[in-house]
Order: C-alpha cells, then structure tokens, then sequence
C-alpha cells in the first residue's frame, strides 16, 4: 500500500536550529528552570562573599553560575551548527538537505541522497508544532519536517489526525 502523505523538505540550518532548540526547551523546561535557580543561588552567595571581600569563595561560586546560566541561555546552540553541518556534509552540501518524508499508516520513512530511516508510530514520544515546521520527537531524536512541503493542501491537518489516532501526544510551540 502506497504512503498517505508525502513531504519533500529542503531542511537548511536555520530550521534544523530551530527545531532542535525548540524541542530542547520544551523537553527540558523544569531542568533549565531549576538550575536557572540553583545559578542565581549561586550569585547570591557569591555576592555574599564578595562583600566580605572573600575573593576564593566568590570567584568560584560566581564562575559556576555564570558558566550555568550561559548554558541555559545559549549552550544548546554551539553544537547545533557543527551538528548540522556535519549531517549536511554527508550530503555533499553545507546549505542544505534535500528530504523526503512518506507517512503511512504504521509508519513514517525518510530518505535521503544517501540515508534512509523508518520511525514506527509506537516509537514516537511527542510531536511539536511550531510555526512552520514540525518536530517529531523519537528515541531521543528528532525528525524535523517542513508544514509547507506537503504535497496536497489539507494533509498536514489529517496527519495531525492520524497522530492524534495513534495517541501520540501533540504540543503547540
């Protein structure tokens, strides 16, 4: 039986990076907001210190906090390029990556110049939906697909449907 839905994506940097940030911050929001505390914590201790003019205790606490709360705000970030430009090398391109996405009813397959994956539903933890793209989150990976590069008007909402179908919890980002 033929796929339901077919998506040809031209996944470029900019929403590889949002997707991949985007589902960070969705899936690790109390991580990030209890060591956003446990870092201000930090500096306030470290301004304790400061005052008492106790620079080997200050310095330290103050360091540890800074390094925290630049993680929490930019951290992710830094390794998403090499990331993409790692995966987009193997494709002999730096720019972008040319994907085609077959949603079936059991399963999603993704092909590549040079890659192939299939995601059985079961294995599907969370889809996120953001503006214009969707981030399907599996074992600890993500697929990224492009809401504009449907082939027919309308097959975004009943893939949405078929997801919903299978429970496969949607969140709006």
């Amino acid at each position: 039986m033929g796929p339901l839905y077919i998506n040809k994506t031209r996944l470029t940097y900019d929403m590889y990076k949002k997707g991949i940030i985007g589902n960070y911050k969705a899936s690790h929001f109390l991580l990030r907001a209890f060591s956003t505390a446990y870092a201000l914590i930090l500096l306030f201790f470290s301004y304790v210190f400061a005052i008492d003019f106790n620079w080997t205790v200050c310095v330290p606490f103050f360091l540890f906090a800074a390094v925290i709360l630049f993680w929490n705000a930019a951290g992710y970030r830094i390794g998403t390029r090499q990331s993409f430009l790692k995966f987009a090398g193997l494709h002999q391109s730096h720019y972008y990556v040319d994907m085609e996405y077959r949603f079936y009813e059991d399963r999603i397959e993704q092909e590549t110049s040079r890659t192939e994956l299939t995601v059985r539903y079961d294995d599907i933890s969370i889809v996120h939906t953001m503006d214009d793209i969707l981030v399907i989150v599996f074992k600890k990976q993500v697929i990224i697909v492009d809401k504009t590069a449907f082939e027919a008007e309308g097959e975004l909402e009943r893939l949405l449907e078929l997801f919903k179908s299978r429970n496969i919890k949607i969140k709006k980002y």
